[in-house]
């Protein structure tokens, strides 16, 4: 592909603000040795956007935001735009002397985990602004994000899923819950806010450190004897399978420290985490693995990439749908390096699979024209 300049989102209003930052260096890293020029465009956590220089490639600059962004450009993205794709310094930064600067590139490619990003929300910005963008859209983050909707969608295809209870805050726990459970904010990734409850006062205090980050939470059964198996599939359908993984806890549940921190403190984002590649199951239930999610990641309108965990007992009889990630940390480089194919060459697929969905969208009638106004008489004429 032709040298394309792409527009790194990361960072954002999220408590994976720093998982979102570890990502996005990665990928830069990554599109430079794929041939093209990265554009890094950091959001900070109060949702401001700046225009980053070569100190935002390494991820020691971001351990005092404030440092971070001192003088950097502070921009925006307009809306509306067509074929000629820029982001722009806001207006405070202008004087007699200075005209407004505007930053040209190709594509986008957003690196925002968890809530106000790998949620649909800026999908639906760049979809406003009419600006073509790497992975899934606003239908399928939105989808992705949210566990609970997750787990019924698949409950619907005919794909297991585990024991759960949907609850709201402010509702009260239903009678006859069985323990153990894990409870887990239904919007959030990075196994943060996660805990197991043996009890009902434990359960009660799982629920309150959840309620900090969601208002809607998922209670569900706490499955003995089993692994958990993910896959990564890229592509606009049809969809390509990456090897398994079998990640490895170090505890009951898989911590964020055992994503990020297990390496002595130093952290490769994801690619840190201990893991089995393949995972030690069956080809029969490898293949099971790699149905399930092709039929899932159609059914919500999968673009670019994704990872899918599922879990599998360890007879191998049983295997259940637990979460997809629309946004996969260190975008899941690690299990397509284990099918020959580099860190280079899947960016590069991804920059091409977006401008591919671009250019279909671009086929799409956006307007109609009828004679509806004409005749319309106004409010006044409206009898309430």
């Amino acid at each position: 592909m032709n040298k394309k300049t792409v527009a790194v989102l990361f960072g954002g209003k999220s408590p994976e603000h720093e998982v979102s930052i570890i990502t996005a260096i990665q990928l830069m890293y990554a599109l430079k040795g794929a041939g093209h020029e990265a554009l890094p465009v950091y959001i900070s956590k109060e949702g401001q956007w700046y225009l980053g220089d070569d100190s935002f490639w390494d991820p020691k600059t971001f351990s005092d935001q404030k440092k971070a962004i001192y003088k950097k450009p502070k921009i925006f993205l307009p809306v509306g735009q067509a074929e000629n794709f820029y982001l722009q310094e806001l207006p405070e930064y202008l004087s007699f002397f200075k005209t407004q600067q505007k930053f040209n590139f190709d594509i986008a490619f957003p690196c925002l985990h968890g809530r106000n990003g790998e949620d649909g929300s800026i999908q639906g910005v760049l979809e406003l602004a009419n600006v073509p963008y790497v992975g899934c859209g606003v239908d399928s983050s939105a989808i992705g994000i949210d566990k609970a909707l997750s787990k019924n969608i698949a409950q619907n295809l005919g794909i297991p899923v585990l024991q759960h209870i949907i609850l709201e805050k402010g509702q009260k726990l239903p009678l006859g819950i069985k323990y153990p459970v894990y409870v887990k904010p239904a919007r959030l990734g990075s196994s943060i806010g996660i805990s197991r409850a043996n009890n009902e006062t434990e359960l009660k205090d799982a629920l309150e450190v959840a309620y900090f980050y969601d208002t809607k939470v998922l209670i569900e059964e706490a499955a003995k004897d089993f692994i958990e198996v993910n896959i990564s599939l890229i592509g606009n359908g049809p969809y390509e399978a990456s090897p398994t993984e079998q990640p490895l806890a170090t505890s009951e549940i898989l911590s964020f420290e055992d994503k990020y921190l297990s390496h002595e403190g130093n952290t490769k984002g994801m690619a840190t985490a201990k893991r089995k590649i393949p995972a030690p199951i069956k080809n029969a239930t490898t293949k099971k693995i790699q149905d399930y999610a092709k039929q899932f990641f159609k059914t919500i309108n999968g673009k670019g990439i994704c990872r899918i965990d599922f879990i599998v007992s360890k007879d191998e009889k049983k295997v259940y749908f637990n979460e997809i990630n629309t946004l996969p940390g260190s975008l899941s480089f690690y299990l397509w390096k284990e099918a020959g194919v580099s860190f280079s060459e899947l960016v590069d697929k991804l920059v091409k699979f977006g401008l591919e969905e671009y250019k279909q969208k671009q086929n799409l009638i956006t307007t109609f024209e009828s004679n509806i106004l004409s005749s319309f008489k106004g409010a006044k004429a409206v009898k309430l």
